[in-house]
């Protein structure tokens, strides 16, 4: 299983609430357009940033900072042969093309990708 995960800052112009509406009722759908039935695909996680913490000097008390981030999602797909060759469709294209609408896009590096491994250390009931 292969997981990677894509964030972003949301568009400067707009508003948290209004970025993350746009997300849920625009490229949420196309996503689900985007992924849906495609070979290898196993799943597409939306996460939001709410709050934003730091621990200095390594000691116990948080400090609230402003987030390095707004949102990410994690892609999962069964191989990484599979998700290249579901990055080649051209459904990927209005994903990039729906951007600008609630990302920052005016900067370079405006979407920070990174390939993970994932372990589960423990999970409850």
């Amino acid at each position: 299983m292969i997981k990677v995960m894509f964030s972003w800052r949301d568009h400067p112009d707009l508003s948290a609430d209004e970025c993350e509406r746009r997300y849920r009722a625009v490229h949420m759908p196309l996503a689900q357009d985007a992924f849906r039935g495609v070979e290898g695909f196993k799943l597409l996680k939306y996460n939001r940033v709410r709050k934003a913490t730091v621990n200095d000097f390594n000691r116990r008390e948080p400090r609230i900072v402003e987030p390095d981030i707004d949102a990410w999602v994690e892609l999962y797909f069964e191989s990484e042969e599979l998700l290249q060759k579901a990055f080649s469709r051209p459904h990927l294209q209005e994903l990039f093309d729906d951007h600008p609408n609630f990302m920052d896009c005016s900067t370079e590096a405006n979407i920070h990708v990174y390939w993970v491994d994932e372990d589960v250390i423990l999970a409850g009931p």
